[in-house]
């Protein structure tokens, strides 16, 4: 599940980067969508659980590797 999550949040954020590429100048004006979609991206890579933990909760479950938090 953790996988998914990690996969997920960074295929938006390639997304909207692209996405912002398209637009130029234009995707950081508020009166078009993309800057919204851009800042919420952006949260859901460290928002509500890092990818980092996310990562060393993996390792200590599946790998039996002492907690590095």
């Amino acid at each position: 599940m953790f996988k998914h999550y990690e996969s997920a949040a960074e295929a938006s954020w390639q997304a909207a980067e692209a996405c912002l590429q398209t637009y130029g100048g234009f995707g950081f004006a508020e009166e078009y969508d993309v800057e919204r979609k851009f800042r919420e991206t952006r949260l859901y890579q460290v928002a509500p659980i890092s990818t980092n933990l996310i990562l060393s909760f993996q390792t200590e479950r599946a790998l039996g590797l002492p907690k590095s938090y």
